[in-house]
């Protein structure tokens, strides 16, 4: 085994430019994977020590008021261990929104970033670590705020941070933080009645523990009081950044494994090819002694080395790859601690390229050393012929070209290769469709929600409905928005939105209709998760109220925002609803004072904000495209490879023959160009079948991704998988200028 163990070092020293693509095949399956598991396995490690260490709340309750009785009926069910009632109010620090919550005791322990620990009986305010610095406020600063007209001054006691407030973004009209607008913060009962003069009753509770039919339970105690009910799966401040974590998390799985086959390809070749090259080494090592046994090891030996080294690289490297992707949540989500984490799975996915990098040289070798070296001297190796399918349809076949005709011969007597060869440009089309296609079906979100579903240019929130429909008789859409108990319905609680007479709301059903009178309209998410189709009966129910109204759906929205129902103010007052809208729709020419509006929200900030959620995520899209573009380059550069490799004696032999090298060239083409093909129309559908895997991947009970494909996805698609395949066969024409007819022809010495 000595000079086998020095032969191998030869061979990889001389042939590292083969063994190169091996090596980083398995540094991109380890990379992406690895890589991936660390962001994700480190945000759910980061969310689950801050909300163990914080005491995270289950559930969270708005009602108009709610009493000390409420408060213990909550406290007596089964399995809960605490709820605290406290007041939350809606503030501003000049044009700013600030969202105060006072509690005695707070069930959800606050983390201090600097200054004091929040304390129920001292003066003075506790701001979040984000809208600090996005001000610039320091402990010890004096922050001006106005309530209800009323201005007052609040020392800032200390900066801190909620596990309840992970992902907050101020209001459900925004679907990234927006720190420089909204903020929140905690005051005592004693500040709260003493300097903010509010006497009114507490609003909010918040709930530990868990009860099997909580949304019941609290629907029953707080009856038409109740506001909203959330738990850790529905209320977006906590609930985006678990589904963060299962987001990064499908998307390691889905893309390892289309890395890891495209990788398993690539490493087969590529070992396959040197092999087959050695024909004659092989049979000089049986010549003198060697066993088909120690020969297969040693050849087994290539992929260990070369496999392994590359997946202890990529082991080595990715831990860079999942802080670049953790450092780009850090943006959104608000979380002391940051770490990476990683699972067994880490180990077992290197294990497992190593073994597929072994097997591939095993097998390869094993299928070389059958025979006497005799034979392998000789250097001939013989096919058996039999006429393929098109030769039976004459007119055809007579009309094809001598190369065309052994072309089509050798794609269909060579079966194994062309197969090789279509999966790995249609695994190519699949990463490429998927990898730019997100993006676009993120973007496309955005451009849908903003420019054609709603054409808005502000949504104004006024302070009285009923005194600002008599001052402005002729205002222009309005819109009321609630929580709302559906049945049948996902477990969740829904938004009911119902709209007026307007020009600002455009969304489509599925038949492309726009929403009518005479029934309810439920958008596409809600509709698949709650099973509910076009003409079934929907009941519903919207908290404050007790009344329940029944209605046939009318049709299936195809809206990715403001996953609910709508209707027609008219349906809804003709069923008996109480008409009571605070959002008010307008265009760019719209006038209004000020005094009548509470706050303003510009489709213009919504699309901006939209934009910066889509552009935290663009850095892990880009990341997984370029490590795609050079798993496609390195995989149809194998494959092109080691059809030569494959071919060598029977362009040789053509060339003895007479066939000239343009003819050969040609040769090379035709049949790249078929094998190209075939997998680029394969790959078209099951591009867009993955990039529909892939979306589903980001969408939550808020939000559903659709993916989104135009010609301009499918056309940059093919053009660069094509663009490699040709690149590759003109690569390979190159070679057959420096093919040796004589040595690849000749026998033993």
């Amino acid at each position: 085994m000595k000079y086998l163990n020095q032969k191998l070092i030869r061979e990889v020293k001389q042939n590292w430019t083969q063994f190169f693509s091996v090596f980083l095949m398995a540094l991109l399956s380890i990379i992406v994977f690895v890589g991936l598991q660390g962001s994700w396995k480190g945000l759910e490690s980061s969310l689950n020590h801050y909300i163990s260490d914080t005491h995270l709340a289950n559930y969270w309750v708005q009602s108009s008021s709610i009493s000390d009785t409420d408060v213990c009926r909550v406290k007596n069910l089964s399995g809960i261990t605490n709820a605290q009632s406290g007041t939350r109010i809606q503030t501003k620090q000049g044009k700013h929104h600030l969202i105060i919550d006072s509690y005695k005791k707070p069930v959800t322990k606050l983390h201090v970033v600097t200054g004091k620990k929040y304390q129920s009986t001292q003066n003075g305010i506790w701001i979040n670590q984000e809208y600090a610095q996005a001000h610039h406020l320091k402990v010890g600063n004096d922050l001006q705020i106005s309530y209800l007209s009323r201005h007052f001054s609040l020392k800032i006691r200390g900066i801190v941070q909620s596990s309840e407030r992970i992902y907050f973004t101020g209001t459900r009209e925004f679907i990234a933080p927006n720190y420089s607008n909204y903020g929140y913060a905690y005051i005592s009962p004693q500040t709260l009645a003493q300097q903010v003069k509010y006497h009114g009753p507490q609003n909010v509770m918040t709930i530990k523990g868990y009860h099997p039919q909580m949304r019941h339970q609290v629907e029953k105690i707080l009856q038409q009081r109740l506001m909203s009910y959330d738990n850790r799966s529905t209320l977006p401040d906590v609930s985006n950044a678990m589904d963060r974590v299962d987001e990064i998390k499908n998307l390691s799985y889905l893309f390892s494994f289309i890395f890891i086959l495209l990788a398993i390809l690539a490493m087969y070749t590529t070992i396959k090819r040197l092999i087959e090259s050695q024909g004659q080494e092989i049979a000089t090592l049986k010549a003198l002694g060697f066993s088909n046994a120690k020969i297969m090891i040693h050849y087994a030996s290539f992929g260990l080395l070369v496999g392994g080294l590359g997946s202890l690289v990529g082991l080595l490297v990715a831990p860079f790859i999942s802080w670049f992707v953790l450092r780009t949540q850090k943006q959104m989500f608000s979380i002391p601690q940051w770490t990476l984490a990683y699972g067994w799975s880490s180990l077992f996915v290197v294990l497992l390229v190593t073994l597929i990098c072994v097997l591939a040289a095993f097998l390869a070798a094993r299928s070389a050393t059958k025979g006497l070296p005799a034979v392998f001297l000789q250097g001939t190796k013989t096919t058996k012929v039999h006429k393929i399918i098109l030769e039976k349809w004459t007119g055809l076949w007579n009309h094809l070209s001598y190369t065309g005709r052994w072309a089509f011969r050798d794609i269909f007597i060579n079966r194994t290769r062309t197969l090789m060869g279509i999966i790995g440009v249609a695994g190519s089309m699949m990463l490429m469709i998927a990898g730019i296609g997100m993006p676009q079906s993120m973007t496309h979100l955005v451009n849908k929600a903003y420019n054609q579903d709603f054409t808005y240019n502000q949504r104004l929130y006024v302070n009285n409905y009923q005194q600002y429909q008599q001052a402005h008789p002729h205002a222009q859409q309005w819109v009321q928005i609630s929580q709302a108990h559906f049945s049948p319905d996902d477990g969740f609680n829904r938004l009911l939105i119902v709209v007026g007479k307007g020009h600002e709301v455009h969304m489509k059903t599925q038949n492309n209709q726009s929403i009518k009178d005479g029934g309810l309209y439920v958008t596409h998410g809600f509709a698949q998760s709650a099973h509910i189709k076009k003409g079934d009966q929907l009941k519903v129910r919207t908290f404050g109220s007790n009344q329940q109204y029944q209605f046939k759906v009318k049709g299936i929205l195809l809206s990715e925002t403001n996953q609910g129902a709508y209707l027609t103010k008219h349906t809804w007052e003709q069923a008996g609803g109480l008409s009571a809208p605070t959002t008010l729709l307008v265009d760019p020419n719209y006038h209004y004072h000020k005094r009548d509006v509470s706050s303003t929200i510009s489709i213009k900030e919504q699309k901006k904000n939209a934009y910066n959620f889509v552009n935290n995520l663009m850095s892990i899209f880009l990341l997984i495209i370029v490590f795609g573009v050079l798993l496609i380059v390195i995989v149809l550069y194998n494959l092109g490879s080691l059809s030569f490799v494959e071919r060598l004696q029977d362009y040789a032999t053509l060339r003895v023959l007479g066939i000239h090298k343009p003819e050969l060239r040609n040769l090379v083409f035709i049949e790249n160009v078929i094998t190209t093909f075939v997998g680029w129309l394969l790959g078209i559908p099951a591009g867009i079948w993955f990039l529909g895997q892939y979306v589903k991947t980001f969408s939550t009970i808020n939000l559903e991704y659709t993916p989104y494909v135009n010609v301009w996805t499918i056309v940059i698609s093919s053009a660069f998988v094509w663009l490699c395949s040709l690149s590759t066969t003109f690569f390979v024409s190159q070679r057959l200028k420096k093919v040796d007819m004589v040595q690849a022809l000749k026998g033993s010495e």
